[in-house]
């Protein structure tokens, strides 16, 4: 019998969402876009405005960082 972890009910578009929607980026939005990012080989179009909305809105100072 082999055990498989549960697959993430979250995804980049939802991550980044919640990063637009609250205009900060938490250390645990952090970790997620990590994640998500790290277990990509292959980023389409779409992936990359999302990713380029978040980099643009910390650029431009409508997203905050926070540290935790």
């Amino acid at each position: 019998m082999s055990f498989a972890p549960p697959t993430p009910s979250y995804s980049l578009e939802n991550v980044v969402e919640r990063i637009c929607t609250f205009r900060q980026i938490t250390p645990l939005d952090r970790h997620l876009l990590n994640d998500i990012l790290s277990n990509r080989s292959y980023f389409g179009r779409r992936e990359q405005t999302l990713v380029d909305r978040v980099f643009d809105g910390i650029h431009e100072g409508h997203i905050w960082i926070m540290d935790n």
